[in-house]
Order: C-alpha cells, then structure tokens, then sequence
C-alpha cells in the first residue's frame, strides 16, 4: 500500500473563524491582493470587514473582483496588477473561482510567464519553479473544496475548455472555513455548489486511484452532504446544515485532490467552458447517468466486483435501504443521487443549448481530461455519448 497526502498545512474551521483573518494576514504579508466574486460579499458587508481587520494589522489591501468562471486572462490580467500594486500576500474569498484565480494569481506573481504556460492538456504544462506568494483560502459557498487543492481550475475561451494549473506549490498557507459565510446563499447557488462537493466526494471513492486515507473522509462526507444538503436548501438559516456542508466540501477538494474525481467531471470540463452552466449542475445533470453506465460495465466484468461494492457503500452512506445483492444496493444509489437531483431543480442540459450534435465533440474532449483517467471502470465513446444524451433530455 503506497500513497501520499498532502494538503492546506493550516486550517480554521468554525463558525467566526473569519475574524481570525487579520492575524494570519499580518503573519504572512504587508500588503493583501483580495480577490473575490463580483459582488454578493460586498453586498452583506463581509468585503468592508475584511479591509478594516486588514487595516487593523496594519495591512493595504487592494481588490480583484471575478465576475462568472475564473479564466487564464483573469490570472495574467492579476497577477501582474497585484505586483505593481506591491501586494506580497494574496486572499481569496469566495467560491471556488474566487479561490481558484487567487490561487493563479499567486502561483503566476512568484514564477512569472503566463497561465497558459502552465496549464494542463491545452497549455504548456511547465511546473511552477518557485512557491507561490502566500494565500489565504476564504471559502463561501461550500462547494469545489478550493481551499484545500494543489489545483486551480481555468477556463481557456479560446479553445472552450477548462484545465488546472496543478503543483503543490498551489495549496493555500491558510484556510478559513467559516460556515456562518454560507448561510445567505440563494437556493441555486446552494444547490450547485453542494452537488459538486456530494459529486467530489463519490467519484473519488470509487475512483481507480482511491486510498484509505481518502476512503474515511470521503464516505463520511457523503454520508454529512447527504442528509445536510436538502436542509440547507430548505432552510439557508439552517446552521448545522451549513456547517455539515461546509465540512464535507472541503474533505471533497482532498479527495479529489487525491484520488481524483471520473466520468461526471470529465465531461462536466467541456460543458462548462462552452456553455453557461454552473460547474455543479454541469457535474449533476450527468452524474446519475454515468453512475449507471459504472455500475453496467462493472457488472459484466470480473474484475467490476469491487466497484458494485463501492457503490453500494456510497448508497448505504446516502441512507438507501440494503438490497438483496450489493448491486441491488448500488443502484439504489443511483436512484436516490437522481431523486435528490430533481429535488434541487438539476436542469437537462438542453436548457443550456447543449444540442445532441455536440455530442462527438463534446466526448472527445472529455476523454483527454485528467478526470475521465481516474473513473473507475473504462468507458467507450459510445458510454459517453449515451450518458450525454440521457442528460440533454
């Protein structure tokens, strides 16, 4: 048994933690680059204490806003304005593009060059030579586990695709994972953001690369999401929902930092950089569908036996009632993750433009993806194909 973990070397978790900013900030810089979303922070005031705990320390701060997927002209545009602005210190709060540009940002503000030059499978690839400038990782919705990620996901407009400048250079000095920041996100952001950490958390377990350091997180994170995710859509008061979410999207960036993610992810990449989906609905409207086209090749081969069993653990972990066989407890897995699919309004991927003559395209370009390389069982382009048209409705 071999493995490696590594992860954000500081963590702050708990409902006020936010106020423990300044102190980080004063430990690691003089000056905070502060990126975040385009205004949702600033509308409940959290932007304004932030600058004045930074001020308090005795720390400038100047500010970034990402409007929408972070994208690699975002992080050269940045880095170089947070190096003129004298900034030795990056904060990211937010979602996962806030948190993902600041982690460019960064990376980009101690190596130079461009993202481009950096990133995976329609970049150059390079590694990143230096550590990145300090950041600090404010998560506020809990979804992509950004936070806790040797990754920062990019979108490329040029070639509609996402990719992820990756090295451990990337992981945060500090995260802060306050959950009292969740509580006034509307019921669709809700509903994304929590399906890609539910998302996150299964594909990693079942994953061909899965470990038994992921393993405890992960189901125990399904198991949180599960029940919490319906409540906080309910009820986004709902303190012990949040902070249930809020956990279990961040132990979903470790794992899929780990043990990475499958077939949902794969072909969520593409559709998320041609067509306007949130990440989680990408990753939501095909996740049932690819779980099922899991389970029918793991039951025809021999070797599948273990993959039905992880399902089934996924399932139990979700509270569906033990079938007769294992792969009877599995697919009741699936029908719960579609059930809960519905029940937060996942649209057909038609409603997003996404036509069937896309659908070639679309499965090639999945197929290069680093996640389509960790799915558990092999799928062919037929697979694919099948699990988009099921999910174009």
């Amino acid at each position: 048994m071999n493995f490696e973990f590594a992860t954000t070397p500081r963590i702050v978790f708990g409902p006020g933690s936010l106020e423990q900013l300044g102190d980080h900030a004063a430990r690691l810089g003089r000056g905070a680059w502060l990126v975040t979303g385009a205004g949702a922070l600033e509308r409940i005031g959290v932007v304004d204490r932030v600058t004045a705990m930074l001020a308090g320390k005795g720390l400038g701060a100047e500010r970034q806003r990402v409007a929408g997927e972070p994208d690699t002209t975002a992080i050269d545009r940045g880095y170089r304005a947070a190096l003129e602005s004298g900034c030795d210190l990056v904060i990211g709060m937010g979602g996962g593009s806030a948190l993902d540009t600041a982690k460019g940002v960064a990376c980009l503000m101690a190596n130079g060059g461009e993202a481009l030059d950096y990133l995976e499978v329609i970049g150059h690839g390079r590694i990143p030579a230096k550590p990145s400038v300090p950041v600090i990782a404010v998560p506020t919705t809990a979804g992509t586990g950004s936070e806790v990620t040797r990754n920062a996901v990019l979108g490329h407009f040029v070639t509609g695709t996402k990719a992820s400048i990756r090295h451990e250079h990337l992981l945060p000095s500090v995260a802060i994972v306050d959950p009292l920041l969740s509580h006034s996100l509307p019921p669709e952001v809700t509903a994304s953001t929590g399906l890609d950490a539910l998302i996150q958390l299964i594909e990693p377990y079942v994953s061909r690369r899965r470990h038994p350091m992921i393993e405890v997180l992960a189901i125990e994170g399904i198991r949180r999401a599960a029940r919490a995710l319906p409540r906080a859509y309910a009820d986004g008061g709902d303190a012990a929902a949040r902070a249930d979410m809020m956990l279990a999207a961040m132990w979903s960036g470790m794992a899929l930092a780990h043990c990475g993610l499958g077939a949902a992810h794969a072909i969520a990449g593409p559709l998320g950089g041609s067509y306007a989906i949130p990440h989680g609905m990408a990753c939501a409207a095909t996740m049932p569908y690819a779980m099922a086209a899991n389970l029918r090749v793991a039951e025809q081969d021999a070797g599948g036996r273990e993959t039905v069993r992880r399902y089934a653990d996924v399932a139990r972990a979700m509270d569906v009632p033990e079938g007769r066989t294992d792969l009877d407890t599995a697919r009741g897995g699936v029908a719960k993750v579609c059930d809960l699919c519905a029940a937060l309004r996942v649209p057909a991927l038609s409603s997003v433009g996404v036509r069937k003559d896309a659908i070639p395209d679309l499965v090639a370009r999945a197929m290069r993806t680093s996640s389509f390389k960790a799915n558990p069982v092999d799928l062919s382009e037929q697979d694919l194909a099948g699990i988009l048209e099921l999910a174009i409705g």
